[in-house]
């Protein structure tokens, strides 16, 4: 019943900001859309970013960190498809609006909209970047900016879809964080602790 109630669900202001972030913007920002979107750039600014942050924050601060990293893309993405997705069960808006009143730019499956996994995962990473300094943060906050906006540009996500999901990479950036910092602690109390008596 839920997802007979949210299949289609948006308002006549959001269909209007879509079409307006959707609009035409050349040749060239079409093709910087297109890339920001896909998934060989998001898996090339993972890895990226890892190298900035291990860089950043030598020795074992910038292993958890790193470690930190890969749980929070984990996390957005794999409970994002898996529980999410499937519960709010919300059409795209290329499968959801006629067709020849928006231009699509970029494939995406009929698997679900809300949150955008894209967003998720960028606003995820650059929640994690945050703690290896305040240059990396804002780098990485700018590039998950961008792509949230061409998730819009290309015509796979609602405006709304992008905002849920930065509030859910952030939250699981935040999540990731603690958690490794929590268990790496407890990794090193237990390295420290001294061996049981022989019997």
């Amino acid at each position: 019943m839920l997802a007979a109630i949210t299949h289609d669900l948006h308002t006549a202001g959001e269909a209007w900001l879509f079409r307006a972030l959707n609009a035409d913007g050349g040749p060239i920002l079409d093709g910087l859309m297109v890339v920001l979107s896909s998934k060989p750039f998001g898996a090339a600014w993972a890895i990226l970013l890892a190298v900035l942050i291990a860089r950043a924050v030598r020795g074992p601060a910038g292993l958890r960190l790193v470690a930190a990293l890969g749980a929070a893309i984990a996390m957005s993405d794999g409970l994002g498809s898996q529980l999410l997705r499937p519960l709010l069960a919300r059409r795209r808006p290329c499968y959801a609006l006629p067709p020849g009143t928006f231009r699509w730019l970029a494939p995406a499956a009929d698997v679900g909209s809300l949150p955008s996994l894209h967003a998720a995962n960028f606003f995820a990473m650059a929640t994690v970047a945050a703690a290896a300094g305040p240059r990396l943060g804002l780098a990485a906050l700018g590039v998950a900016v961008l792509v949230a906006l061409s998730r819009v540009y290309v015509g796979v996500h609602w405006p709304t879809d992008v905002l849920a999901g930065a509030a859910w990479g952030v939250v699981c950036g935040m999540v990731a964080r603690l958690l490794a910092t929590r268990l790496w602690a407890a990794w090193g109390r237990r390295r420290a602790a001294p061996p049981p008596p022989a019997p």
